[in-house]
């Protein structure tokens, strides 16, 4: 019988900055995902009608690890059931070259890849690690 590790639960989800016009949430740690996903799906609706806000999303787990990303929320992101979650796991995915968007080809994503590394070692490891070990929210 095999069992896997427990993953790495979240400590905190904050959001530091935001052009949304609600800013009510900016400030507060959320202590789980849907709650963070909620307050996400709130900005939404105060999304311009054309367009987006940009807001920064920043995640940390219980050993410390951090995450942090731009998430541009429309009226439309109200509507998902996993904004963050859904967004964090594919961003991880395409750098740890799971996922390779339907606009790239496999040679295109593969430069980029070892480009990014070469700026950044380790990035597709650590992306990878998340992926497997972290509580990510929502579901995958």
């Amino acid at each position: 019988m095999h069992f896997s590790a427990p993953l790495v639960p979240l400590k905190n989800i904050s959001f530091p900055w935001t052009e949304s016009s609600d800013r009510s949430w900016l400030g507060i740690s959320f202590l789980s995902w849907p709650d963070a996903e909620h307050a996400i799906n709130v900005m939404a609706q105060a999304a311009p009608a054309i367009g987006h806000n940009k807001t920064s999303i920043r995640i940390e787990w219980a050993d410390g690890e951090r995450y942090e990303a731009r998430l541009d929320i429309t009226h439309a992101t109200a509507e998902a059931p996993s904004p963050i979650a859904s967004h964090i796991r594919r961003a991880l995915e395409f750098v740890a070259g799971r996922l390779r968007p339907g606009r790239m080809t496999e040679e295109q994503q593969r430069a980029f890849l070892a480009e990014d590394e070469q700026f950044s070692p380790g990035r597709a490891a650590w992306a990878a690690k998340i992926l497997d070990g972290y509580e990510l929210g929502g579901s995958p």
